[in-house]
């Protein structure tokens, strides 16, 4: 069984270490373009979406819940860091 995981691993990375077929090309984009929205951010615009329609936020109550919860992980950041130096320096 490790044997079998070790090849299949093996084969995985020789595949990706070979060239691609063809290179990639780079291009700029022109004034027609429109951008590209990648998956993870229209999903993320849909749940944010259907959260606030849902419960019927506003954005200021949305900045006032995020900056709370920054000030909550920053201030827990800071305690951790706290207890850390003292014990370094104590």
């Amino acid at each position: 069984m490790q044997k079998q995981v070790a090849l299949d691993v093996q084969d995985t990375i020789d595949a990706a270490s070979q060239a691609p077929a063809r290179p990639q090309v780079v291009r700029l984009a022109g004034a027609s373009a429109k951008p590209v929205e990648s998956p993870a951010r229209r999903l993320q615009s849909d749940v944010a979406a259907a959260f606030g329609a849902r419960q019927g936020w506003s954005v200021r109550r949305t900045v006032v819940l995020g900056a709370a919860y920054h000030a909550v992980i920053l201030s827990a950041l800071f305690m951790a860091a706290f207890e850390t130096f003292t014990h370094v320096a104590g």
